[in-house]
């Protein structure tokens, strides 16, 4: 019989302060967090589970690409959450 993985590791990461809007304490930059989800899920479903702010403007990146909420992850990914900033 086929054997099929209905679950997935992707590694998260927060910049730009981000930690802090989701009450991350001790939240550690170079290890991230590792998170088990659904086969299929995608870069929404990480943002809600981490409680990022929907009105925070919040920039991913997949890979060094940048992805869209709407983006389908794969195991071993690794999804970089960055608030864009402006100076002058």
């Amino acid at each position: 019989m086929f054997w099929s993985r209905t679950r997935i590791r992707v590694r998260v990461k927060l910049f730009t302060g981000l930690h802090r809007e989701v009450g991350l304490k001790g939240y550690d930059p170079e290890a991230g967090i590792e998170m088990d989800i659904r086969k299929g899920a995608r870069i929404r479903t990480v943002a809600k589970r981490l409680g990022l702010p929907g009105g925070v403007r919040v920039a991913f990146f997949v890979a060094g690409e940048r992805a869209g909420r709407w983006h389908k992850l794969r195991d071993g990914d690794e999804v970089a959450c960055i608030k864009p900033s402006a100076g002058g």
